[in-house]
């Protein structure tokens, strides 16, 4: 059961990469680089949705897994608190992308979207290494 969750999360991942790769399309288009056709916007909504969704199962499976091993919750000290984090971090990133996609932000805004979903990728790669110290734990145990 422990192992579902971190491949999950390399779903959700890989999910997130992929929109942000579709979302830098956009944001080169309005450096002048590339047409407005180049940004593939229903697909960058799409894809972003499923990473977000993927994020809360591969987090919720966790939780799930630790109560499972465990007994207890929220028992995995600072990757359980990046995990928050990160989750917080995100939220904000996709909530900004919804008022970007009903046409209510701004360049400005779009900008804050992407600056805080790309740097939350940094807390992402200290999350996996910390994963893979933890199942490491939990395999030797």
């Amino acid at each position: 059961m422990a192992f579902i969750h971190p491949i999950v999360i390399v779903l959700a991942i890989l999910s997130g990469v992929y929109t942000g790769y579709l979302g830098w399309k956009r944001f080169r288009f309005r450096r002048g680089h590339g047409s407005s056709s180049d940004f593939p916007w229903q697909r960058h909504i799409q894809w972003g949705k499923r990473f977000y969704i993927l994020l809360w199962i591969g987090s919720f499976i966790g939780v799930g897994a630790l109560f499972y091993l465990k007994g207890t919750l929220l028992t995995s000290g600072l990757h359980t608190y990046l995990a928050v984090l990160i989750l917080l971090l995100f939220s904000i990133g996709v909530a900004l992308g919804g008022k970007l996609s009903k046409g209510k932000g701004t360049n400005r805004l779009a900008s804050i979207h992407m600056v805080i979903n790309y740097s939350t990728f940094f807390f992402v790669l200290i999350q996996i290494v910390l994963g893979v110290i933890f199942l490491t734990f939990f395999l030797s145990a």
